[in-house]
């Protein structure tokens, strides 16, 4: 699960020197909400925040009951329900008919900022991970905001029982799938001392794009990539346009030839490739490394003729190859081309098809 990480980590890094922050998450939802349980976002005590939990509409108000968390270090349970038109939700405009229930937490920096600390740790190491929060308890070992952030390997930060949840070995596994339909799950820990309410939270690094080809049409993909919060690498083997000025400060930037792609760059690492060199042996070559290291979305620019001969020439005409990449939304300029793209490797990671969300006619 992808859920805007990046950005709250920087934020965190950025205050890494604060005696605490407040970390809030939606822990449940009822009818129509703008984000999901395991949705986060991170407040400084001068009121300045990272991350969103709706729309823009509740982070200032969440931001100011942060006050309280920071004054007692006691975590707080808050509601926002906008299917009543009271008057907080009207003074708003929300009109949204849902129900957030959010977890404020304190985190203090003498204790590491809870699971920060490692789950910083584990995305830049693009490890995948469960996280496991207490959202109420009966238990007097335990209490609302404890957790236990499980990366792996014997790799447990916090609670270590908490991660063993009857259903957090397949939570696990299934955050390591890229189907993101199931983004949560609920579980309780009933022992003669109590029960404990988890809310089962699959982290999963940032989605990684390679860019195979440095042209004037690669700048708009990398950089509505970094937008979204996604590791980008470039490579051309011109350096004249393989040059980090050229691109998002964020993005890797490399100078080789395309038949050292997989000795240079760690195929298995990556979730998505788009291949614009528009030079028919170089994209060959590319194609040839990122089909056989079976990457999860596969794009080549040009025609389904130009697709279909590259792939009988490296001989893997069954292989899924999106060429023409892109969803289909009338781009022609590389701007839009950018879009269409980004778009459909979003949906292929999320495991959908791209079509529209209200049907012709409806």
């Amino acid at each position: 699960m992808h859920l805007g990480l990046s950005a709250i980590l920087e934020y965190f890094s950025d205050h890494r020197s604060d005696d605490a922050l407040v970390l809030g998450t939606v822990i449940a939802t009822e009818g129509s909400t703008y984000r999901k349980p395991g949705a986060m976002m991170i407040i400084a005590r001068d009121g300045s925040y990272q991350g969103l939990i709706s729309g823009g509409c509740l982070e200032a108000d969440l931001a100011a009951q942060a006050s309280d968390v920071f004054a007692d270090g006691q975590p707080r349970n808050v509601c926002y329900d906008m299917s009543q038109g009271d008057d907080f939700a009207f003074g708003l405009g929300l009109g949204c008919d849902g129900i957030i229930h959010l977890l404020l937490q304190r985190l203090d920096g003498k204790g590491g900022f809870g699971f920060l600390e490692t789950l910083e740790k584990a995305l830049k190491a693009r490890k995948s991970g469960l996280l496991s929060l207490v959202t109420s308890s009966t238990h007097d070992g335990f209490n609302a905001g404890d957790y236990a952030l499980d990366c792996g390997a014997g790799l447990v930060e916090g609670k270590p029982e908490l991660a063993n949840s009857p259903h957090a070995p397949e939570v696990a596994g299934y955050s390591e799938g890229h189907d993101m339909s199931r983004r949560y799950r609920y579980d309780s820990l009933t022992s003669a001392a109590g029960t404990v309410d988890l809310l089962l939270i699959p982290i999963k690094p940032p989605p990684a794009l390679l860019i195979c080809g440095a042209g004037h049409d690669a700048v708009p993909v990398a950089r509505l990539a970094v937008e979204m919060g996604w590791d980008c690498t470039v490579v051309d083997h011109r350096p004249g346009f393989a040059r980090p000025d050229r691109f998002p400060a964020a993005c890797k930037v490399e100078v080789l030839q395309p038949r050292e792609l997989s000795r240079q760059i760690d195929l298995k690492q990556v979730d998505a490739t788009v291949v614009m060199t528009h030079h028919l042996g170089h994209d060959r070559s590319y194609l040839a490394q990122v089909v056989e290291a079976s990457l999860t979305y596969i794009g080549l620019l040009g025609p389904r003729a130009r697709r279909d001969r590259l792939l009988n020439e490296i001989g893997a005409t069954d292989a899924r190859v999106n060429g023409p990449a892109g969803l289909d939304i009338g781009a022609e300029l590389p701007e839009s081309i950018a879009l269409a793209i980004i778009s459909e490797i979003h949906a292929c990671l999320n495991s959908r098809d791209g079509s529209m969300l209200t049907p012709a006619g409806v």
